[in-house]
């Protein structure tokens, strides 16, 4: 049985859609888990619905407590041998499941696939898919396994593609399916603790623990870009966050002994989470702050010790414009970093 897991939060506009694109899946066995984290809307009314006309979808509700405690609830009460995420805005392809429940692939501990924007308002024939797939033609699959899994572990902290043209998220926990087994044994889960960036460390301590992947090189998840995304709002506590999840992610490779040789992709990572900051908190457009209480976060920033350690491998590590700002921080030029933040923080959002 797949367990697919739909945590829900005040997606009234979106949400029969996603769970209609699971529903049509010719799936043998599957069970919907609308997972209600205390939405205001009409969001209720249509799980109800939904639960009341198919036997599959199972309707559970909680008070709001953040998406990570929706999705850890919906791991709880998965009955399946694999877990898919999903989130309330956005749709799968008909060929998902069942290319999970392939015969071919069930000896495997992770699968990952393609997935594609999906610019809200247009019709599905308009979404901007970057991978097609190739109609009637059987989709290459590529596995790997013990030691090759370091490939992908790296892949985290430093995205690239695993082969030319790959579009798989390495990031995500959507567009894949994870072992219920293996979330089980090692109790992995999302972290409560962490606001932004908890996929990113579910994703590693998952493939820290799996022994195979195999990689679908098809476009079966799309994701919803609308004025409600999360790149369109401000976090004022994100360096904070961004900190939580920088130790939690070395105490992670530090525990199972994978600090070493993913050493420089760390760092990379750390200047990375650094930079996310500088642009999308602390001087970005939206902030509220005065420059003054902006320099005071930059200094608590730059004595960071994880921050420290990182820099010296700036030259040699990341992009141009990142190592410039990077640069120009690590010396103390905040209305340089300011000034190449907010271009940046422009640039980034007419992507």
């Amino acid at each position: 049985m797949i367990s697919v897991i739909i945590p829900v939060y005040n997606a009234q506009p979106y949400l029969a859609r996603c769970i209609d694109s699971v529903r049509n899946s010719p799936c043998s066995s599957l069970e919907i888990l609308l997972v209600n984290d205390g939405s205001t809307d009409d969001s209720p009314r249509i799980c109800s619905r939904y639960a009341a006309e198919d036997r599959r979808i199972r309707f559970i509700t909680q008070q709001n407590q953040g998406v990570s405690a929706a999705r850890n609830r919906g791991i709880r009460e998965a009955r399946g041998e694999w877990i898919v995420f999903l989130d309330a805005d956005d749709f799968i392809s008909p060929d998902f499941l069942p290319l999970v429940e392939k015969e071919a692939y069930q000896e495997q501990d992770l699968l990952l696939f393609h997935f594609a924007q999906h610019v809200s308002g247009a019709p599905s024939a308009d979404t901007q898919t970057p991978c097609r797939n190739t109609e009637n033609t059987a989709a290459k699959a590529y596995c790997w396994q013990g030691d090759e899994m370091l490939r992908l572990i790296e892949r985290i902290l430093v995205p690239s593609p695993l082969v030319a043209g790959c579009c798989a998220d390495f990031r995500t926990p959507c567009g894949r399916a994870y072992r219920k087994s293996i979330l089980d044994r090692y109790t992995i889960r999302f972290s409560p603790d962490i606001r932004i960036g908890e996929d990113l460390l579910f994703n590693l301590e998952y493939q820290l623990k799996a022994d195979s992947c195999t990689y679908i090189p098809r476009t079966v998840y799309f994701y919803d870009i609308h004025g409600d995304s999360s790149s369109h709002r401000f976090y004022p506590e994100l360096h904070d966050n961004h900190i939580r999840l920088l130790e939690a992610v070395r105490n992670t490779l530090e525990q199972s002994r994978r600090f070493s040789p993913l050493r420089k992709a760390y760092y990379s990572y750390a200047l990375e989470n650094l930079t996310y900051v500088l642009i999308r908190e602390v001087f970005s457009p939206l902030s509220p702050r005065t420059y003054r209480e902006n320099r005071r976060i930059c200094r608590k920033m730059r004595r960071n010790s994880l921050y420290r350690e990182a820099m010296p491998c700036n030259p040699t590590t990341g992009i141009l414009p990142r190592k410039i700002l990077v640069a120009v921080f690590r010396f103390g030029c905040y209305p340089m970093t300011a000034l190449i933040s907010r271009i940046s923080y422009t640039y980034l959002q007419r992507r």
